[in-house]
């Protein structure tokens, strides 16, 4: 199964569950009998070997396969990867939702970090930049650990919404630096999704009739 995401010219993500999180994109360059190859977009180094979660999407997006391994060595912008156990490997569909754009800033308060509660009236300014009935995609100036727990209301069509959210990745934004968190709600009513999943589907049928007429 995994014979299918780890080939040549493959594109992987790459998480280094650090404080902050460090994670970088990077190219499959070369396989061998029991380690990979990957080019990275960036520099890196590191003293000893670091445990490092990887996201390898198939051609038509619809899959991905997860798994955790061992960076053996990096130099510069090129790093050899332990081959995975196929045990260990897991390929999943890539979304259940309809995700939809958006730019709506929301302040968002931080309820637990590295498995602590977090007891603070301390606001973090986010913004949403994609939304479905499963999560949402923040971006903020602020890296957080993967695992960290927030809640922030946002308002759709008249309706507020108080939802708690889960971070799940936490990748570098392309354009400017900042920091974009793949979130997954948590204890969300299933009201509350159902209204969000029809918010989504309205807005992908508005977003279609548009790309038509500009067609």
């Amino acid at each position: 199964m995994s014979d299918n995401f780890i080939q040549v010219g493959k594109t992987i993500k790459m998480e280094i569950d650090l404080i902050p999180v460090l994670s970088f994109k990077g190219t499959i360059e070369k396989l061998e009998r029991d380690t990979f190859v990957v080019k990275i977009n960036g520099q890196y180094a590191q003293k000893e070997p670091q445990i490092v979660k990887c996201t390898i999407s198939n051609s038509t997006k619809t899959r991905v396969c997860l798994f955790e391994t061992i960076i053996r060595n990096g130099n510069s912008n090129m790093l050899l990867l332990d081959t995975p156990n196929k045990e260990s490997i897991k390929v999943t569909q890539r979304r259940e939702y309809i995700r939809v754009p958006m730019d709506k800033e929301v302040n968002c308060y931080l309820i637990e970090i590295n498995d602590r509660r977090i007891e603070s009236d301390k606001i973090l300014p986010a913004i949403v930049k994609d939304i479905s009935g499963g999560g949402v995609l923040l971006n903020s100036t602020l890296s957080l650990p993967l695992g960290t727990i927030l809640v922030f209301e946002m308002e759709l069509e008249d309706v507020k919404f108080l939802l708690t959210s889960k971070v799940l990745r936490n990748l570098e934004s392309d354009e400017d630096g900042t920091r974009n968190l793949g979130c997954q709600f948590i204890g969300i009513d299933n009201g509350h999704r159902q209204k969000i999943i029809a918010y989504c589907n309205k807005q992908q049928l508005i977003l279609k009739r548009r790309s038509e007429v500009i067609a």
